[in-house]
C-alpha cells in the first residue's frame, strides 16, 4: 500500500505568506501608473496582460517550491541495519604446556602480556574472557570495562584449573555460548594458545563451521619447543618417565584461522602481532546476507521531481541570453576527465605501492602482483610464513636477503644463517647481511647454551629423583625387617609366658583345661593390649601436661602482672555479662559469642583477599554444574 507523507511538513507554513501577497498584487494592478491606460494601449504596452500572466506564474512557482521543500514521499526503500559496536571473546590456553620456557620468561607470562596489550586496542564493543584446560570455563562475561579483564588476566594460571588437560574446542564452545547469550550472531574469537592436537583442530573447525564467528589465533612458543618446568621446579614427564618437550605446530593454527576468515600471528618481541590482531578484530564482522528482520524502511524524498517544473517557470522570468550565460558560468568543471586518463597507467603494483607507503601492508600484499614486493609486504605485515612461501622461488639477492630475514623472524635460525652465508659468498660487501648473520649466530649460541643448561638441570633432577627413590626403597626394606623382627619377638614372648603360666599342672589336667587355658590366653592378650594402649595414652597425656605446664611457667615468668590482671578481668566477667544482659538490648554480645563459637564464621573471617583463589572457586562451581569432560590426548 502506497503511503503518502511529507518528510518536512513545517515547510508548508510558507504557503501562508502567499495567501497575503497575491491579493495585494491583484489590488495593485488597478492603480494608475505614469502613462494613462488608453495611451499605453495606443503605444502597445500591455502592462495589464503582463501582470495577469505574472501573478499565476508566481503563485504556482511559490507553491511548487514549498511542496518540494516539504519533502513529499510516496515510496520506501529498505536499508540494512548495522551495529557499529562488535563483540569479541578472548580465549586463553591454561594447560600445563604453557609453563614451557622456550620464550623468556615462559609461555604463560608472554600470553598474559599479549592479552593485556590487546585490551586497550579494543575501544568499541564488548569483550569477554574464557580459559580452558581439559574443559572450558567463563572467567568474565561480555563487558565494556576493559579494566575488569586487566585485573583478572594476571591471576590466570594452570594451577587454578579444576581439571588438567588441553581441549581448545571446549574453550571455543564457551566463547560461542557467551556471544549467543548476548544476542550476537556474529563476532570475533581470539585464541591465545601454544598449539592444538589433531582432535582439537578437527573439533574446533566443526564448531566454527556451524556458526558465523571469526577466529583469530596468536601462537605462543617456538617450533623447537622446550621442557615444561612446573612451579615446584620439576620437569613434567609422561607415563614412561621421559621429559616432555612441547613444540608449537604452526600449520594447524594457521589453517584454522584462515578457514573462518581470521588471521594467525606468531608471538613476537615487537608489537606487530598485537597491531595486526587489533586491526583485524576491532570492527564487527560484516555480513552481506542480512536477514529481513535486520532491515529498516526509509522514505524516499520525491521533492526533487518538482525541480523540473520549477526550473522551467524560472526561465520565463529572465531575458534571452541571460540563462545561457548563467549556465556557462555556473556549470562546475569536471576534473574526473584528467583522472580517467591516468587510471589506465596505474596497475595493481602501483596501487600496492601506494598502500605500502601508507603502511597498510596487509592490503598491499593482496594488491602486488610482483612476488618481490608481495613478499616484502607480507614480511612487514608480520606474516613471516607467507613471506617465506612467496620469496622461496626467487633467486635474486634482495629476495634472498628478505627470505633470510623471514626465516630469522619465524625462529628458523639455521636456515637464516645458511642464506646469509650464501649471500655473503656472492657479495662480501653486503653489510646488512653481515650484521644479521652475527646476530643470528649469537642467538644460536645463546639457545645452545640454554639447552645445555636445561639438559644439565634435567640430569641433576633425574639423579636426585633416583637417589630419593633408592633412599625410599632402602627405608621401606628397613621398616619391613624391623616389623618382621618385632613380630618374631612378640611370638617368642607369648610362647614363653604361656609355658611359665602353669608349670606344675599334670598333663591330664592340662588336657582337660585346654578350653579354659585358651580363654585365659585370650584374656591375657586383651589385658596386655589394654594396658599397652593405656600406657600410650598416659604417655601422651603426660607429654601434653608437660607442654602446658611449660607454657604456663613461661607465661608466669614473663608477665606476672598480666596474670593478675587476667584474674581481675575473669572475676569481673560475671558482673559484666549480667549487666550486658540488661543494658544491651541490641544483642551485640550474643553476636560476638556466636562468632567466637561458630568455626564456619571464623573461617569466613580468615578468608584472604586472593584473586586467584576466588577465580579457582568460580571455575570449580562451573565444573560441578557440567558433566565430566572426555579424556584429552595428553594431560598437558
Amino acid at each position: 500500500m502506497v503511503s503518502f507523507t511529507f518528510l518536512y511538513p513545517y515547510w508548508l507554513i510558507a504557503l501562508l505568506p502567499l495567501l497575503m501577497i497575491l491579493p495585494w498584487l491583484a489590488k495593485k494592478k488597478h492603480k494608475q501608473g505614469l502613462i494613462a491606460p488608453h495611451l499605453a494601449e495606443k503605444l502597445g504596452l500591455s502592462a495589464k496582460t503582463q501582470t495577469r500572466a505574472a501573478l499565476p506564474a508566481l503563485g504556482i512557482l511559490w507553491t511548487l517550491a514549498v511542496i518540494a521543500l516539504a519533502g513529499p514521499s510516496w515510496q520506501k526503500s529498505p536499508i540494512p541495519a548495522f551495529s557499529l559496536s562488535g563483540a569479541r571473546v578472548l580465549v586463553m590456553d591454561m594447560s600445563r604446556s604453557m609453563y614451557a620456557d622456550d620464550i623468556v620468561p615462559n609461555r604463560l607470562s608472554q600470553a598474559r602480556f599479549k592479552a593485556l596489550d590487546l585490551l586497550p586496542g579494543w575501544k568499541e564493543g564488548s569483550t569477554g574472557l574464557v580459559t580452558y584446560a581439559a574443559d572450558g570455563y567463563i572467567v568474565s562475561p561480555l563487558t565494556k570495562d576493559s579494566s575488569t579483564l586487566a585485573n583478572l588476566i594476571p591471576h590466570l594460571s594452570p594451577e587454578i584449573m579444576p581439571i588438567q588437560g588441553s581441549n581448545a574446542a571446549a574453550g571455543i564452545q564457551e566463547a560461542i555460548n557467551l556471544l549467543k547469550q548476548a544476542g550476537h550472531q556474529q563476532g570475533d574469537i581470539i585464541l591465545i594458545t601454544d598449539g592444538l592436537s589433531q582432535k582439537e583442530s578437527r573439533d574446533s573447525k566443526q564448531l566454527l563451521g556451524e556458526n558465523q564467528y571469526r577466529l583469530s589465533v596468536l601462537g605462543v612458543g617456538t617450533t623447537d619447543g622446550a621442557p615444561i618446568r612446573l612451579p615446584d621446579g620439576t620437569l613434567l614427564t609422561n607415563s614412561n618417565g621421559k621429559t616432555v618437550i612441547d613444540k608449537l605446530e604452526v600449520a594447524p593454527l594457521r589453517e584454522l584461522a584462515r578457514a573462518t576468515g581470521g588471521i594467525f600471528q606468531l608471538s613476537q618481541p615487537t608489537d606487530f602481532d598485537i597491531e595486526a590482531l587489533i586491526k583485524a578484530t576491532e570492527k564487527p564482522v560484516s555480513n552481506n546476507n542480512n536477514d529481513a528482520s535486520k532491515e529498516l524502511e526509509e522514505h524516499i524524498n520525491g521533492g526533487f521531481w518538482l525541480l523540473i517544473p520549477i526550473a522551467l517557470l524560472a526561465l520565463l522570468g529572465f531575458r534571452r541570453g541571460v540563462v545561457i550565460a548563467a549556465v556557462l558560468v555556473l556549470t562546475p568543471v569536471d576534473h574526473a576527465f584528467a583522472a580517467s586518463w591516468s587510471s589506465p597507467f596505474t596497475n595493481s603494483d602501483g596501487l600496492g605501492y601506494e598502500l605500502f607507503e601508507q603502511e597498510n601492508f596487509t592490503e598491499a600484499a593482496g594488491q602486488f602482483s610482483s612476488p618481490q614486493w608481495r613478499g616484502a609486504a607480507q614480511y612487514k605485515a608480520g606474516d613471516y610464513q607467507g613471506a617465506i612461501e612467496t620469496l622461496s622461488p626467487l633467486t635474486d639477492e634482495q629476495s634472498q636477503y628478505n627470505l633470510a630475514n623471514a626465516y630469522a623472524q619465524s625462529g628458523d635460525l639455521d636456515q637464516a644463517e645458511s642464506l646469509y652465508q650464501s649471500i655473503l659468498e656472492k657479495n662480501p660487501e653486503h653489510q646488512d647481511a653481515k650484521k644479521n648473520l652475527s646476530l643470528v649466530q649469537a642467538l644460536k649460541q645463546q639457545q645452545e647454551k640454554q639447552q645445555q643448561e636445561k639438559q644439565q638441570q634435567e640430569k641433576q633432577q633425574q639423579e636426585n629423583q633416583q637417589q630419593e627413590q633408592s633412599q625410599q626403597q632402602d627405608g621401606q626394606q628397613q621398616n619391613d625387617q624391623q616389623q618382621e623382627q618385632s613380630g618374631d619377638n612378640s611370638d617368642s614372648d607369648q610362647s614363653q609366658d604361656q609355658n611359665q603360666s602353669n608349670p606344675s599342672q599334670p598333663q591330664g589336667q592340662q588336657s582337660q583345661g585346654d578350653p579354659q587355658n585358651g580363654q585365659q590366653k585370650n584374656d591375657q592378650q586383651s589385658e596386655q593390649a589394654q594396658s599397652q594402649s593405656n600406657d600410650d595414652q598416659n604417655s601422651e597425656l603426660n607429654q601434653q601436661q608437660g607442654q602446658t605446664s611449660g607454657e604456663q611457667q613461661q607465661s608466669e615468668e614473663q608477665s606476672p602482672a598480666q596474670s593478675a590482671q587476667a584474674e581481675n578481668n575473669n572475676g569481673d566477667q560475671g558482673d559484666d555479662n549480667n549487666a550486658n544482659a540488661v543494658t544491651n538490648p541490641q544483642g551485640q554480645e550474643t553476636q560476638e559469642s556466636v562468632t567466637a563459637s561458630d568455626p564456619v564464621l571464623k573461617k569466613l573471617e580468615q578468608v584472604p583477599n586472593d584473586t586467584s583463589a576466588l577465580i579457582r572457586a568460580q571455575l570449580i562451581l562451573q565444573a560441578r554444574e557440567k558433566q565430566a569432560p572426555e579424556a584429552t590426548d595428553n594431560s598437558w
